[in-house]
């Protein structure tokens, strides 16, 4: 079954060169009838089982908080979106690399694009990892 349209999951954390890059895949995604999804990482650590200890919660709420303002910059860059979505994906401690890939899967994505590798979010051996596990192509 072939599929009509091409699917690129983008990861992104503001930055010029990671705007610049969204720009220019949305612009060439729009030519050609593509689907893009930008999504900001949230590493989330785990709450501890300790009484009492909000210092997890607290500090994922401010990453979520952080990712959304990644999104809201992200939106701006590629202004019109059509055929782009913008979400976050939190990844429970160090689960990234797992959570990047599992939602390739999950959304059909035909590609995973770093934008930006070195502000990724992902460190370069996560960024290997990525490409070894990866069930679609990781290219950027």
């Amino acid at each position: 079954m072939k599929r009509s349209r091409a699917h690129a999951l983008v990861l992104y954390r503001a930055s010029e060169r990671a705007d610049a890059a969204l720009r220019a895949l949305c612009e060439t995604a729009r030519g050609r009838g593509s689907r893009v999804t930008v999504l900001a990482l949230v590493a989330e650590e785990r709450p501890s089982s300790r009484c009492c200890d909000t210092r997890s919660v607290l500090w994922n709420e401010v990453c979520r908080e952080l990712a959304r303002d990644d999104l809201a910059r992200a939106t701006r860059a590629v202004a019109p979106h059509e055929g782009v979505d913008f979400d976050v994906l939190v990844a429970r401690g160090r689960g990234a690399v797992d959570a990047l890939a599992g939602e390739a899967l999950a959304r059909g994505a035909d590609e995973i694009v770093l934008v930006d590798p070195p502000s990724s979010g992902l460190g370069p051996l996560e960024r290997r990892r990525l490409r070894r596990r990866s069930p679609v192509p990781v290219s950027g």
